[in-house]
């Protein structure tokens, strides 16, 4: 007989709810005018399901690290040392990226195409940075029932990104073309080793 406990339900409630939201966005991805994402406005059915969807997901997937903690028993609490520091950036970045990009943008807004902070070197900084804290959480919770939870809201950070690329061409035109020509889609990695240098050296001086 299956033992079917809370943290079970909990599991298969985020597995649905990703499995459900990720089938939405690659309907948006594939076979448009069909969409969820970007969503039209607030109050509007996509708005109200992608934004319902999204959150029951990052909370279940937090939920299930709690419930499910230390169950794989894989490695000690070292894994902390691992762990903690990605979720600390990977979602502190996140935020950082509201305020770059204005709550407006944030939430499908018109506000204008941001390309400087954060979106100097990546085209969807906030995403990159969620995976990155998702994979934290998994690191620290040690758990088998998370990993399937925070692959399927990565898979949903992947999805925004490809299904937002031809909503701001067709915003922003030329402009965003010419942007998204020279940033990278998640990170461009040299780019940003090289302005650290450039940061870190004396400036010179001309006489």
């Amino acid at each position: 007989m299956i033992d079917f406990s809370y943290t079970h339900a909990v599991f298969v409630v985020g597995l649905i709810v990703g499995i459900t939201l990720n089938f939405l966005m690659l309907r948006t991805l594939f076979f448009p005018p069909f969409r969820v994402w970007p969503t039209p406005g607030p109050g509007t059915w996509q708005s109200v399901t992608f934004w319902t969807l999204f959150r029951a997901g990052m909370v279940l997937t937090f939920v299930m690290g709690i419930l499910d903690w230390n169950s794989a028993g894989l490695v000690d609490l070292s894994r902390l040392i691992i762990g903690l520091p990605l979720f600390l950036v990977g979602f502190g970045i996140t935020v950082f990226g509201y305020f770059n990009l204005g709550l407006g943008n944030t939430y499908c807004g018109e506000d204008g195409l941001i390309s400087h902070g954060l979106y100097r070197f990546s085209r969807n900084p906030q995403y990159a940075s969620s995976i990155l804290g998702l994979i934290g959480t998994v690191i620290m919770a040690d758990s088998w029932l998370t990993v399937p939870l925070a692959f399927s809201a990565s898979c949903v950070y992947v999805l925004m990104a490809l299904t937002e690329e031809q909503w701001l061409e067709d915003r922003y035109g030329a402009t965003y073309l010419e942007y998204k020509n020279r940033t990278a889609r998640f990170f461009d990695l040299p780019g940003f080793i090289q302005y650290l240098i450039e940061k870190t050296q004396p400036s010179r001086r001309t006489g």
